[in-house]
C-alpha cells in the first residue's frame, strides 16, 4: 500500500506514549463507538464535516453546492452525505470555516517527512511516533512499511489500537515488534 488516508498529523503530543510524540491519525475504524474521541475518523473515506455551532446561516454553502447536497430544513442547514461528491465548493465559500474535509491521502514519503521534522523533540524527550485513528491497523500494509522506515531511522513507534481488526493484522504487527527488538 503506497498511500493511506489520514485525517490528522498532530505534533508535540505528550499523552500518546513516552516522551514528545507525533501522532498520525489514520482514517477509518470498524467500530462506531458513541464515546469515540475522534468521531471524524470513523468513516474510511474522505468526507466533509459540518460544525453547526460555527455556522451563521449565511447560505453561501447552499448557493455554491451544484449537487444539492446541502439544503435548508426549517432554520437549519442539512448536509446530505450521499449526494456530496466532495467538490469542496461549500468549504471554499464558507466564511466561518464551519465546513472542513476529514481525510487526505498521504504517501509513505509524505508522512515520513512530517515525522522526521520532529526528530529533535524525540531525541531530547525519548519520544517518537504513535499511529492512532480511527484504527491504524485497518491500513496495516501502510503502517507496517511506515513503522519499518521509522525503526531504520531510530524513531520509536507505538500503536494505539482497539484491536478489532483481522487477526492477520495483529499477527503482522506483533511479528514486526518482536523482530525489531531482536535486531
Amino acid at each position: 500500500m503506497e498511500k493511506a488516508t489520514i485525517f490528522n498529523i498532530q505534533k508535540f503530543c505528550v499523552h500518546d506514549g513516552p516522551g514528545i510524540r507525533t501522532t498520525v491519525f489514520f482514517k477509518g475504524c470498524p467500530l462506531n463507538c458513541l464515546w469515540c474521541h475522534n468521531p471524524e475518523s470513523q468513516h474510511f473515506q474522505r468526507e466533509i464535516l459540518y460544525n453547526q455551532e460555527k455556522c451563521t446561516g449565511c447560505g453561501q454553502c447552499l448557493q455554491s453546492c451544484l449537487y444539492q447536497a446541502i439544503r435548508l430544513d426549517g432554520k437549519y442547514i442539512v448536509q446530505e452525505k450521499k449526494k456530496c461528491v466532495l467538490c469542496e465548493a461549500c468549504i471554499e465559500h464558507c466564511i466561518n470555516n464551519a465546513r472542513e474535509v476529514s481525510g487526505k491521502e498521504y504517501s509513505l514519503k509524505e508522512v515520513l517527512n512530517e515525522i522526521e521534522r520532529d526528530r529533535p523533540f524525540y531525541e531530547q524527550s525519548g519520544g517518537g511516533v504513535t499511529f492512532s485513528g480511527g484504527e491504524a491497523l485497518c491500513q496495516i500494509d501502510f503502517v507496517t512499511e511506515l513503522a519499518k522506515l521509522c525503526k531504520k531511522r531510530g524513531i520509536s513507534v507505538a500503536i494505539d489500537t482497539c484491536g478489532y481488526v483481522p487477526l492477520r493484522a495483529l499477527r503482522r504487527c506483533c511479528h514486526m515488534w518482536i523482530y525489531s527488538y531482536m535486531t
